[in-house]
């Protein structure tokens, strides 16, 4: 339990990290816009929205990416391995030390200091870079069960 926690808080922190300094990119001569996506997910009945984003997968599988949605409080909401086509509904599998970094589909959150892994549940693309899901979760630090839901564009 204390290498998938560590390997979850690393996972985390580097793609919060990624998104916090996409976030704060300007282009040269840019208006204000830029083409960060947002997104949104809700936690046991709070949601939380911000950026969405891709970016390379850290699982090291070539052509996969991470897409991840953060708000400003911290709490964030991250797909890894996000199937790639503009349709279809895809299943989540349970987040484990021994499918952390592979090619598997499966999603990671933290909100405020609980971190929630997947058990289950679905992705479903709703267009080449935007996608809805409801995954079931677990919070590693007392086992309670809860299912987040959101959606995104990246």
């Amino acid at each position: 339990m204390k290498t998938l926690k560590r390997n979850f808080f690393v996972k985390s922190l580097l793609l919060l990290l990624v998104v916090a300094f996409l976030g704060s990119c300007k282009k040269d001569g840019d208006d204000g816009s830029n083409d960060i996506g947002k997104g949104s997910f809700t936690i046991k009945g709070t949601t939380h929205s911000g950026p969405c984003v891709s970016i390379a997968a850290t699982s090291g599988v070539s052509g996969n990416i991470d897409v991840v949605i953060a708000d400003e409080s911290g709490a964030s909401f991250t797909v890894y391995n996000m199937p790639t086509g503009g349709s279809g509904t895809s299943n989540v599998v349970e987040f484990t030390d021994s499918n952390g970094f592979s090619s598997e589909l499966y999603a990671l959150s933290v909100s405020g200091s609980t971190l929630y892994s997947s058990t289950g549940g679905t992705i479903t693309k709703t267009g080449s870079n935007s996608y809805k899901f409801s995954i079931n979760m677990i919070d590693l630090s007392t086992d309670e069960q809860i299912t987040i839901t959101g959606s995104g564009k990246y």
